[in-house]
Formats: C-alpha cells, sequence, structure tokens
C-alpha cells in the first residue's frame, strides 16, 4: 500500500514537472512588432473599431454583474470543479488591466497567457479571439483603455480553482485548443465572411452552442450542433435547425438586434447575450452573422420552414389522456398571460405559438422556465417582457409533464411525451 502511494506521489511530481516545463518552452503566436507601443493618435483614431468588437464579443455581459460597475468584474462562473469569478478588465493598474503593455494583450487574446506567463482558464474564450487579426487586437487594446478604470478587487476562485493548478491548463491546452485561422471561403461575399470572422473569433457563439468534451473542451468536431450550459439546453443553430424554426435572414437580424422575433424572446445567457453584445452592435455586423449562420454548405441561405402544425393529438385528445390535462392546466395557468391560442401580449408575455423552445428537441428549458419562473426582462426600443412566476409548489411533477407535452404537440411539433422523471431532473430556485 505504501509503495503503491508512493508511486503515485512521484507521478503527480512528474505530471507537475512536465505541465511546468510545457508551459515554459510555449511559445506564443503574437504577431511582430507588438511590442512597441502605439501612439495616443493611433489608439484614439482605433477606439470605435474596438467599442464594435467589445460588443461582438459580449465582454460586458461577462466581466459586468448585473447591479455592479461596468467592466469590474465578478460575475460567477460556475463549473462541475468550482466558481470561477470573471476579472476586473478595466485599466484601473491595480485589480484591472491598467498596466498591460500593447504585447500583453495580445498574448492574453492570441494565447490565453496574462502577462507573468500565467495561463488563463477558458472561461476567457482565447480559443476563439486566438484567431483575431493583430490590427483588431490593438483596437480592442485601444478601447479598453478608454473606458473609466474601476478600483473593484476581483474575486477569489473556488473549489479547485483555487487550488495551484494553473499548470496543468497546458495539458488542456494540447488536446482542445487548435491552431485556428480566420475562416475563409472562395467565393462567398464579404458579407459572409465577416459574419464568419465575428460567430468563429470575438463572438465565440461555439462556446455555449457546441457540445463539450469531458474535459469541457469545445468539439469544434459538432460546430454549433447544441450544448449544455448551467443546466440550461443551448440550442442548435445549425443553418437547418434555424430555419427549421422559421428563422430567416431578417427575423434572426431583428432577435439579435432586439432579443425579440416571432420565434420567442431571449432569456437565460440568451438575454445577456443579446442586452450586452448583439444589441449594441452595428446592424450591418448583426446581418453579417445572421447571414453566416443561415448559409448551408452550398453557399446559398437555407429558406425558413413554416410553423410546426398542431399534432393530431394535441388538437384531439381524448378525455383524460395527458394531452388533455395538459391543456385543461394551460387554460388554467398559462392562458390568462399567453392566450388561449398561444398569442402572447406585446410588451406583456411572449407569444407560445412559433415559440422555438418548444420545437426544441429537449423539453428541458420548457420546463425549467415553469418551475422556476423568469424575471422582468427589458428590450431594445422600451419593449419589455414582465416576469412570469414560477410553478413548482402550484403544479405537481405530473401536471408540469403534461403540460409541456401539450404544449409541445400543440406548437412545437414534438410528439414525444414529458415524463415526470425529466421534471424531476430539474432544480428548483424556489423554496
Amino acid at each position: 500500500m505504501l509503495r503503491k502511494i508512493i508511486l503515485a506521489m512521484i507521478l503527480i511530481v512528474a505530471v507537475v514537472c512536465i505541465a511546468i516545463l510545457l508551459g515554459t518552452f510555449r511559445s506564443t503566436s503574437v504577431a511582430p512588432g507588438v511590442d512597441t507601443p502605439l501612439s495616443a493618435e493611433k489608439m484614439q483614431q482605433l477606439i470605435p473599431r474596438g467599442r464594435e468588437l467589445a460588443m461582438a464579443g459580449d465582454c460586458f455581459g461577462c466581466h459586468s454583474q448585473p447591479e455592479g460597475p461596468k467592466a469590474a468584474g465578478g460575475v460567477a462562473i460556475d463549473t462541475p470543479f468550482g466558481t470561477l469569478y470573471s476579472t476586473n478588465i478595466t485599466p484601473d493598474p491595480i485589480h484591472g488591466i491598467g498596466k498591460y503593455t500593447r504585447a500583453d494583450f495580445h498574448r492574453v487574446l492570441r494565447d490565453g497567457l496574462a502577462p507573468d506567463n500565467r495561463n488563463l482558464y477558458p472561461a476567457m474564450p482565447y480559443i476563439f479571439t486566438h484567431i483575431t487579426t493583430p490590427e483588431d487586437i490593438d483596437a480592442l487594446y485601444a478601447y479598453f483603455m478608454s473606458i473609466p478604470p474601476i478600483a473593484v478587487a476581483n474575486k477569489s476562485n473556488s473549489g479547485v480553482f483555487s487550488l495551484p493548478v494553473r499548470p496543468f491548463m497546458n495539458f488542456w491546452n494540447l488536446l482542445n485548443f487548435p491552431d485556428r485561422s480566420v475562416p475563409e471561403h472562395p467565393g462567398r461575399s464579404d458579407q459572409w465572411l465577416r459574419g464568419a470572422y465575428l460567430v468563429q473569433g470575438v463572438g465565440h457563439c461555439a462556446s455555449c452552442h457546441t457540445p463539450q468534451n469531458f474535459m469541457m473542451g469545445v468539439d469544434f468536431s459538432r460546430d454549433f450542433q447544441g450544448g449544455e450550459i448551467n443546466g440550461w439546453a443551448i440550442p442548435n443553430i445549425t443553418p437547418n435547425a434555424l430555419a427549421k424554426h422559421g428563422f430567416d435572414v431578417p427575423t434572426l437580424t431583428q432577435y439579435l438586434s432586439t432579443g425579440i422575433a416571432p420565434q420567442g424572446t431571449s432569456f437565460a445567457d440568451m438575454q445577456t447575450v443579446t442586452h450586452f453584445s448583439t444589441s449594441a452592435m452595428d446592424i450591418n455586423d448583426v446581418q453579417a452573422i445572421a447571414v453566416y449562420l443561415l448559409t448551408g454548405p452550398d453557399g446559398k441561405i437555407v429558406p425558413a420552414s413554416a410553423p410546426p402544425q398542431p399534432l393530431a393529438q394535441a388538437e384531439h385528445p381524448t378525455p383524460e389522456s395527458e394531452m388533455a390535462i395538459g391543456k385543461r392546466t394551460y387554460l388554467a395557468a398559462c392562458a390568462g398571460c399567453h392566450g388561449s391560442n398561444g398569442e402572447g401580449i406585446p410588451n406583456v408575455t411572449p407569444a407560445m405559438h412559433g415559440n422555438a423552445t418548444l420545437a426544441m428537441e429537449s423539453a428541458r428549458d420548457l420546463i425549467r422556465v415553469v418551475l422556476n419562473g423568469i424575471p422582468t426582462r427589458t428590450f431594445t426600443g422600451n419593449q419589455r417582457m414582465y416576469a412570469m412566476p414560477p410553478f413548482a409548489h402550484e403544479l405537481d411533477d405530473k401536471e408540469i409533464a403534461d403540460l409541456a407535452t401539450w404544449m409541445r404537440a400543440e406548437w412545437g411539433g414534438q410528439a414525444t411525451a414529458v415524463n415526470v422523471e425529466e421534471v424531476q431532473k430539474i432544480s428548483r430556485a424556489v423554496d
């Protein structure tokens, strides 16, 4: 037994040493000349360009608490291994990035390395910002150095992240940090190329909308086929999946730029994206993102499908069937706000008819919303959706399962029944 413990300790020490050596000899990929500081005039010229890229990257969504100062960090990022907290990215010299040189900033975005050659955790999406052009990294640097410095200390990480595990990120990077490049495709329009650059780069859409491997690395072989973040089922946003939900370039542009579309309204983490990021972007860039996401392998926009038709068992349920119980539950608990025909109320509640959440293969998001509700949300153009109350203590698990089954059959074209076990797997946020 003692021998096994000694061997295990030797192995751990060896692994740590190898990790440190990998970090020591790890080369960086920053462009030549970035060690030379930018002039004050050049920095000023680059600010508008940097702001647009910062909006595309949703930098403030991750680095600003809802009621806290802008870009001062402190947003909790929960993982199975502990909690990470986003950092202060204002130009404060003590707590923020005020002492970062131009070269330091390039290494952060290109290689995930802090100025002290310390590995960053991939909560910072450097595997995506890696493809950002040197000129655009300069623009981002100029913009962030122009925002007000805020002296807010960074929060300490918890769990395994409170331990000295950063050297092991060299192994993670070796397996999960491919050397990606700016998307190129002969014959595609400048609009498509711009959308591809933003989506695959600073926009880092695949970080949520792509499945992860067991190391929580992005599985780029299944780009945009959906994922799971913080207990939410993140939708598939491949061209065919978006078109199946009725999206075309105008409606997807509308959704990204306002948070509201015929397919529903943004909520949870996606509401952070539309609020801090896409609604603040130049409309031409938003449209370029929509064009890229809806373009099929043949280079053509995939045409939108009509909304799913109600399934026969939803329209004409037999008495006392699960469908009949689900329909009665909807009429009693939901129709007052969402309408008896799922039409919704503008600036009050979203429509259920045509709602993309109901057409997802997984019922998880629908169940979670019914159980835990959604807070009041504000959108561009002085639009809003009022808070939906939680029903975790108003309906039992069987009623919620039957309700979800009927709603998905009526408005989502989903024939698979939701069972009680699916409801029981969802955490209750209300006591």
